[in-house]
């Protein structure tokens, strides 16, 4: 999952050279990459939720 989200973020920085300054790099990957973690994880909790008021297969057919 993270590697996953490392490409979509990197992907931008292919089209367009990157800075020579490499901490100003490392700092907007991360003020890019901790919106749309924050988003992702908040998904990912709202599933687990969504998840765990389902009936069990096991039990709903008796």
């Amino acid at each position: 999952m993270q590697d996953i989200l490392t490409f979509i973020i990197t992907r931008e920085g292919f089209r367009r050279p990157s800075p020579t300054h490499t901490a100003e790099a490392d700092q907007r990957f991360y003020d890019t990459a901790a919106p749309l973690a924050g988003k992702m994880h908040a998904a990912r909790q709202r599933l687990a939720r969504w998840r765990h008021r389902l009936p069990r297969r096991e039990t709903a057919g008796t």
